[in-house]
């Protein structure tokens, strides 16, 4: 990514749970690929730092659905706070909501 050629060598470490990725940098183990919103607080609070500011798109794709007619208010709640912190625009989230299938 970012025209970098990389290759991971057999002493580099690799973990399968994001959050002890986090810890292994935190701890001067190596530097993470972390997503913005996950390390927003950890960043600000001076946790771990990021080594460059450009940002990567990632390839893979999270979608949301909902089966025929319209869903119960906790889970329209769950749908608009996950469309907001995905930064969709509230009126989209409502037209997901209110749509009829």
């Amino acid at each position: 990514a970012q025209d970098m050629d990389y290759r991971p060598r057999p002493q580099d470490r690799r973990f399968e749970d994001y959050n002890l990725v986090l810890d292994a940098a935190a701890h001067g183990l190596g530097i993470a690929l972390a997503r913005p919103p996950m390390i927003e607080h950890q960043l600000k609070s001076g946790r771990i730092v990021a080594v460059d500011d450009r940002i990567v798109l990632s390839p893979i794709s999270y979608w949301l659905d909902r089966p025929t007619g319209r869903p119960r208010a906790a889970a329209a709640e769950l749908a608009r706070r996950i469309a907001a912190q995905a930064g969709l625009a509230a009126e989209k989230i409502e037209d997901f909501i209110v749509a009829e299938q």
